[in-house]
């Protein structure tokens, strides 16, 4: 019977469609903006380009994932619980300080809605991601034995060897 698809590729796929969404978005920048990322602030010069936002965006939501999926593979429940709840935390810091700034600061209130839409979508994702992770179900650990077999001993032990050794030169022969 073939394996379904993890439901990972499933994260991916709506990762990637949402920071497309969100660099769409945050192109969608304000002219006073853009005149001020161009002169004053050009350490954001990357937000003026889509494409550039989108490689950013979706590279930061999947080392998210990988870590967590790493860490769901290799590690018990709990630690990566503890992951995924530290990164969720995280995510809604960043989510109530960039609400924060943008409704308090007033060079960034003339960025425009869809600017800050844009990240607050990619904060809302991570979220996601971190929920993803944190509801389904962990794999069942594996039952590894304790020290691996010696290949040298018989599969067997009640069943007779069948290694037949030549005789001994010198022991006397019946």
């Amino acid at each position: 019977m073939p394996q379904p698809r993890p439901r990972i590729y499933w994260l991916v796929l709506a990762q990637l469609l949402l920071c497309w969404l969100e660099a769409y978005l945050i192109s969608k920048i304000s002219l006073i903006g853009k005149f001020g990322i161009a002169t004053i602030h050009k350490e954001y010069r990357i937000l003026r380009s889509p494409w550039k936002t989108f490689l950013l965006l979706f590279a930061i939501q999947l080392v998210i994932i990988a870590t967590l999926y790493i860490l769901r593979k290799k590690y018990p429940r709990k630690i990566t619980t503890l992951a995924a709840s530290t990164l969720l935390v995280l995510a809604l810091l960043g989510l109530l300080t960039t609400l924060q700034d943008f409704l308090h600061t007033y060079t960034h209130r003339l960025l425009k809605e869809r600017f800050h839409l844009g990240f607050y979508i990619f904060w809302l994702s991570w979220i996601g991601s971190c929920l993803f992770f944190l509801i389904i179900p962990h794999p069942a650990p594996a039952t590894a034995p304790a020290f691996p077999p010696d290949p040298a001993a018989p599969q067997n032990p009640e069943a007779p060897s069948s290694v037949t050794f030549p005789p001994d030169p010198g022991s006397p022969s019946d």
